[in-house]
């Protein structure tokens, strides 16, 4: 009904758009522009489930390694019996090769098992979710404005989040054969230098921890940009031209990102994130960056589809 009565004012000449300044008209106090009362919440909760899933996705890795290098221990065992043979160590090489191709066809199944990709289209759903409602809370309590429930359905950020899970599928896929092309070459060359087999079962572990710690760090990282991209699209597409940069205020912010806080910014002319290199990004769009982007209204810019309450 009430989406019926817009469109009839626009078969008389009035527009959503015109509905939409007039009914706000007021909140502005004769100002151009009004800062929204609340700031977007970073999703931090969405966050540690990406790192949830990046973790149970390594821990597959850490399952195949311990399985299979009993097999390489035992060889060396037997290379260093027959320390006087001249091929011992050839034979001790072929082995670690035949082991480690076995452990990556044997990962790459269990891997395809997981549903990497389900599981990230999941997450992105659920951070959409997330984004919309912290939206129609800004516009609420700004404006006094309910955004229509429907209005983000279907193919408004089809597009966006299709790109983002693609991505990130591509980003997680690479760490674990990376981490076994790693790990081949650590036992490879320990055995071939003399190492003790609990040196490079040492050097093994340390290799599956820092991996381990670059998935999660992709998880944070890409969780930002997409709530960040989330953001930009929701805002420009309300004809929201401006914002002001709000950071996380812990000891983790950094100190240019520092100096932006409060500042105000365009969302065609984003911020100079790193003197040294020129490098300019918007909140969120920075490495691992956690900060947010408050819209600031402009009456004569703003094109919001929504009903004003009641």
């Amino acid at each position: 009904l009430l989406r019926r009565s817009l469109f009839s004012l626009e078969v008389m000449g009035v527009d959503q758009k015109e509905i939409i300044q007039k009914a706000v008209k007021g909140k502005f106090k004769g100002h151009q522009t009004l800062n929204a009362k609340v700031a977007p919440i970073y999703p931090s909760a969405l966050e540690r489930q990406y790192k949830g899933i990046t973790d149970a996705y390594m821990r597959i890795v850490n399952q195949v390694v311990s399985e299979h290098l009993p097999k390489i221990q035992a060889a060396a065992a037997n290379e260093r019996k027959a320390a006087t043979r001249a091929d011992s160590v050839d034979d001790l090489m072929t082995t670690v090769q035949s082991v480690f191709g076995i452990m990556r066809d044997d990962l790459e199944e269990r891997l395809g098992k997981f549903d990497l990709y389900g599981k990230l289209k999941e997450l992105s759903e659920l951070t959409t979710k997330l984004s919309i409602r912290q939206w129609k809370r800004v516009v609420s309590q700004t404006l006094g404005l309910d955004i229509f429930d429907d209005y983000y359905s279907g193919q408004f950020y089809q597009e966006m989040l299709d790109y983002w899970v693609s991505q990130n599928v591509a980003l997680i896929k690479t760490i674990p054969q990376e981490t076994l092309s790693g790990m081949r070459e650590i036992v490879y060359e320990g055995y071939r230098n003399g190492r003790t087999t609990t040196a490079i079962l040492k050097e093994i572990q340390r290799t599956y921890s820092t991996n381990k710690k670059h998935a999660r760090l992709i998880a944070r990282d890409q969780m930002a940009k997409l709530n960040a991209d989330l953001t930009k699209r929701q805002q420009t597409d309300a004809g929201v031209e401006e914002y002001k940069w709000s950071d996380s205020r812990d000891a983790r912010v950094r100190p240019r990102h520092k100096h932006l806080n409060g500042k105000t910014f365009r969302w065609d002319d984003p911020p100079v994130v790193d003197t040294k290199t020129g490098r300019r990004c918007h909140p969120g769009q920075d490495y691992q960056c956690r900060c947010v982007a408050i819209p600031v209204f402009n009456i004569s810019t703003l094109n919001i589809q929504a009903n004003p309450k009641k």
